[in-house]
């Protein structure tokens, strides 16, 4: 009597498959709701060491930082980006199954080049609709004020000024793509669905851009700006089933703005 063959394996999915590595014991992930909550104050401790580093920036740089505020935005920027996408990487690590299955961080070249230029598009349109909506609904005539540049435009001098503008470009898409598109999205989206994920992660997204200097009518309208690029973002992330497309729009996003803001 022949013993029967066993099933053919089916395909490799992000869900099936062998392991290897640390994920090799692990098949599927264990993070949830609650990673959100840390993701929070993980944030929130990043800022407060961002700003240290920042005053220590500035108290090495002495007179120099007075001539140059960019000078200490640089160190301070890129030590909140990389605590920013720390988290996110993190997690994947101890719970997960690694960010390009956990958190769909993978792209589709050249596809997702087209598809976020698309969104880079419906991101400006959209940031400037709800702009000048929310202005109009709060009774701010000049939206200048209402916008997170004013420090790039008033350093255009400044060699660290290179610096910054990589950060702004590209260092600021991959982190803030990492954990609000990645972890935030996909554990609401998990445990709540993708309408509820997309609208909380774009929610979270837009709070941290907030000025302390900025009068509350700057800010409704600072918040609803950016509100909107996240839904634009987070449903591209949702439809496409990964990041790269709405990293490569947040790049274009931040480069035009940057342009706009320095040059035009």
């Amino acid at each position: 009597m022949t013993k029967a063959s066993p099933p053919n394996p089916s395909p490799l999915s992000p869900d099936s498959g062998p392991r290897t590595g640390m994920y090799r014991e692990r098949e599927r992930p264990w993070w949830g709701e609650i990673d959100v909550l840390l993701a929070v104050v993980w944030f929130m401790g990043a800022m407060i060491a961002a700003t240290t580093v920042t005053v220590i920036a500035t108290t090495i740089g002495g007179d120099e930082i007075t001539d140059n505020p960019v000078y200490a935005l640089f160190f301070g920027t890129a030590a909140f980006q990389i605590l920013q996408a720390t988290y996110p990487w993190l997690v994947s690590r101890r719970k997960g199954l690694g960010i390009k299955h956990d958190w769909k961080f993978v792209s589709a070249l050249p596809n997702d080049i087209f598809i976020g230029l698309l969104l880079a598009v419906l991101c400006l349109a959209g940031s400037q609709a709800a702009t000048f909506g929310a202005a109009a609904l709060v009774g701010l005539e000049d939206t200048a004020d209402a916008s997170n540049t004013g420090i790039l435009e008033d350093n255009r001098g400044s060699i660290w000024l290179v610096g910054v503008i990589l950060l702004v470009v590209i260092g600021a898409p991959l982190a803030e793509e990492l954990l609000f598109r990645g972890l935030i999205l996909r554990v609401l989206q998990k445990a709540f669905g993708s309408v509820f994920a997309i609208v909380a992660s774009s929610l979270l997204f837009a709070l941290p851009h907030w000025q302390v200097d900025a009068t509350w009518q700057e800010t409704v309208v600072l918040l609803s700006a950016l509100g909107a690029v996240g839904l634009v973002l987070a449903t591209g992330a949702v439809v496409t089933n990964r990041l790269g497309p709405a990293v490569i729009a947040h790049f274009l996003f931040n480069a035009i703005g940057t342009i706009v803001t320095l040059w035009l």
